[in-house]
């Protein structure tokens, strides 16, 4: 190849572009190996910052409610924390004490039952002299009845005189206590003979009298004559109006005719029992004595299918708690807004009734 005198010049542009080349890519690696340690640096510290933080801060734990365990349990050297069962907002517990067996508007005293009245049991009688409405009347200032079942009657014959404009109706027995009885019923055995005397009252401790929820009652007419409750709706049908109301108020014939064989008392027209307006009705609709409907509640516990019916707009819901011998108190669960009363059998369990 000849030599030409421009190729000198050309090689040395090549030289210089070469040189150039090299010496921007050893830039662009510097710039890029300083990126790489910045990044790396940068990494390190964000390392470095969680590490701590975890350090200074608790273990954060998550606790079950409590369980009605008032103790940790152990297990080996590890204890667990307490769990506790908490109530949902809408429900309520409610106590029921071992006393109330023997309490309420439905317990039932009878020489059939086996069971005396426990006169032990705080009452809560007051007087109907001062308390009772104007409407009817009584034949001692000394009367006493349960304060529950004095409203009701004072409610009742309001009702009846708003009527019937009339107040003849007189309230002749109520509350007794054991020597009372004792005297009645000694002198009904005395007139009557031990068999039929038993059977025209009840053993002393055994008389519903006992319970403040019981009245006898007659009719004592404006003009000083009296007659029995038997014989008053003859005299005039004014007077069988107590027969046909008084469920309404929560009353019941307790010893009707027919019922002899499971009361253990004889037809007794006189002879009201307060059982609160609900049981009144239901029992009165389905021709059943206080004996009878205490049995019929053992078939509704409360762990099982509760009684329901309504009356008069009200809703009621019914059932047994049953009381083991050694047992001082159960719990039971209800709405947290119901509206509940509790009454004892007398003998083993108390009856829960819930109204809406």
């Amino acid at each position: 190849m000849d030599y030409r005198p421009d190729m000198d010049a050309h090689l040395a542009a090549k030289k210089r572009q070469y040189a150039k080349r090299k010496k921007r890519g050893k830039i662009i690696l510097i710039v890029l190996l300083c990126i790489t340690i910045a990044a790396v640096w940068a990494l390190i510290g964000v390392i470095a910052v969680r590490l701590a933080g975890s350090v200074d801060r608790p273990v954060q734990t998550t606790v079950s409610a409590p369980i009605l365990t008032a103790e940790p349990v152990a297990t080996g050297e590890t204890t667990t924390a307490p769990i506790i069962e908490t109530k949902a907002p809408d429900m309520q517990t409610v106590l029921i004490e071992k006393e109330q067996v023997s309490k309420g508007s439905l317990i039932l005293v009878s020489s059939l039952l086996g069971r005396a009245y426990d006169f032990e049991q705080e009452s809560n009688l007051v007087t109907l002299y001062g308390n009772k409405s104007g409407s009817y009347r009584i034949s001692s200032t000394a009367l006493k009845l349960d304060a529950e079942a004095l409203d009701a009657i004072n409610t009742m014959f309001d009702a009846y005189y708003a009527e019937t404009g009339n107040r003849d109706y007189q309230v002749t027995q109520a509350s007794r206590t054991f020597e009372e009885q004792k005297s009645i019923y000694d002198s009904y055995l005395k007139t009557y003979g031990a068999e039929q005397g038993a059977l025209l009252a009840a053993q002393p401790g055994y008389s519903e009298h006992h319970s403040g929820y019981a009245i006898d009652m007659n009719v004592y007419t404006s003009a000083g004559i009296s007659h029995s409750l038997a014989t008053a709706g003859e005299v005039d049908p004014i007077y069988a109006w107590i027969y046909e109301n008084a469920a309404k108020f929560g009353f019941v014939q307790r010893y009707p005719e027919g019922k002899t064989s499971v009361t253990g008392i004889t037809n007794e027209p006189w002879h009201f029992r307060y059982v609160g307006r609900g049981h009144a009705a239901y029992m009165v609709e389905n021709d059943l004595v206080l004996e009878e409907y205490i049995a019929l509640l053992y078939k509704y516990p409360y762990d099982g299918e509760h009684l329901t019916f309504s009356y008069d707009g009200v809703s009621y819901e019914v059932f047994f708690v049953p009381f083991t011998k050694d047992a001082e108190a159960v719990e039971i669960d209800l709405r947290a807004d119901a509206n509940y009363t509790l009454s004892g059998n007398n003998w083993d369990g108390v009856i829960v009734t819930v109204s809406k």
